[in-house]
C-alpha cells in the first residue's frame, strides 16, 4: 500500500495556497463575480452572422472596450455574453437591442438582463448564508452518525477543504462566482460527503479484514461513483448551451476532481491514524 502520510504534503499543501488565495483575493474584492451577485448588465446573444466582430462593433457602440466570452456545445460556438459592471437604463437597453438587431442578429436571439448592486449583494450574503448553514448541518449529521470526534472531523475537514479549493481554482482561472456556482457548492458538499461517509463506514465497521483491503474496497467503490459521476456533468457541460448549467457544471466537475485527493489520502490517512490509536 502507498504510504498515505508522505501524500499527506499534497492536500496539506493545496488547502494552505487556496486559503491564501481566497483570503488574499476576498480582502482585495477582487473575487471575479457575475452580474447576479455583483451588478450591471449581462447582454447573451446566439445565431451571430459570420464575419461580425461582437467585440468591436459593441465596443464602438458603447464607447468603451468590452470582452465577449463564447458560448459552445459539441457542435462549435453557438453564442456569446457580455458583462457591463454599468447599470443600463429602459432607453439604453432598447437602443442596444435594435442596434443588435441591424447586426443581422435575431430579436429572439437577444437577451439583455441586469441587477441593482444592492439586490446583487443582498444575494451574495444570502448565497454565502446558505452555504454555511448547509456546512454547518452537515457537520452535525456527520457527529450524529458516528457520534466520534476524529472521524467526524475527517469527513467534515475534506468537505471544508474541498469548497475552498474549488472556489480558489475558480478564482485562478477567472471563473465567475454566480448564483448557479453558488448552487454547485452547495451540491459539492453533499457529493463531497457521499465519498467521505463511504469511507468512514468501510474503514471503521468492517473490521473482519485488514485495512489495506477496506480501503482499496472503498477506493473502488467511491472512484467509480466520482467517475459516473464525473461523466455525466461532463456531457451536460459540453452539451448544453445554458449559462447556468455550464457555470454548475464546470464547478462540481472542478470539486469533484479535487475531493478524490481531500477523499482518498487526507481522510484516509486520518482514519487510519485514527484506528492505530485506537489499537
Amino acid at each position: 500500500m502507498f504510504d498515505l502520510k508522505k501524500l499527506m504534503v499534497l492536500p496539506v499543501l493545496i488547502l494552505a495556497v487556496s486559503l491564501v488565495v481566497v483570503g488574499v483575493n476576498a480582502k482585495a474584492n477582487t473575487i471575479p463575480m457575475g452580474v447576479d451577485l455583483k451588478g450591471g448588465t449581462l447582454i447573451t446573444v446566439y445565431s451571430v452572422p459570420k464575419g461580425i466582430d461582437l467585440e468591436a462593433s459593441l465596443g464602438e457602440k458603447l464607447g468603451y472596450k468590452v470582452q465577449a466570452d463564447t458560448i459552445s456545445d459539441l457542435s462549435g460556438v453557438v453564442g456569446y455574453t457580455i458583462q457591463m459592471d454599468g447599470f443600463l437604463d429602459i432607453e439604453k437597453k432598447e437602443e442596444l437591442q435594435v442596434f443588435l438587431s441591424s447586426l443581422g442578429i435575431p430579436e429572439d436571439k437577444i437577451s439583455i438582463r441586469d441587477a441593482q448592486p444592492s439586490i446583487s449583494a443582498q444575494l451574495l450574503k444570502d448565497g454565502i448564508k446558505a452555504v454555511l448553514f448547509a456546512f454547518l448541518f452537515m457537520a452535525v449529521v456527520i457527529f450524529l452518525r458516528f457520534k466520534t470526534l476524529v472521524p467526524s472531523f475527517a469527513v467534515v475537514l475534506s468537505a471544508f477543504s474541498d469548497i475552498v479549493t474549488t472556489v480558489a481554482v475558480m478564482i485562478l482561472l477567472g471563473i465567475k462566482l454566480t448564483s448557479g456556482s453558488l448552487v454547485a457548492l452547495l451540491l459539492l458538499i453533499g457529493y463531497s460527503v457521499d465519498t467521505d461517509i463511504l469511507l468512514t463506514t468501510r474503514l471503521l465497521m468492517r473490521k473482519a479484514r485488514s485495512f489495506q483491503d477496506r480501503f482499496y474496497g472503498a477506493v473502488k467503490t467511491g472512484l467509480t461513483m466520482s467517475a459516473t459521476t464525473l461523466a455525466a456533468i461532463a456531457i451536460l457541460y459540453l452539451a448544453s448551451t445554458s449559462i447556468v448549467l455550464k457555470e454548475i457544471a464546470v464547478v462540481i466537475i472542478i470539486g469533484l476532481l479535487i475531493d478524490m485527493i481531500n477523499t482518498w489520502i487526507q481522510n484516509a490517512w486520518i482514519l487510519q491514524r485514527y484506528m492505530e490509536g485506537r489499537k
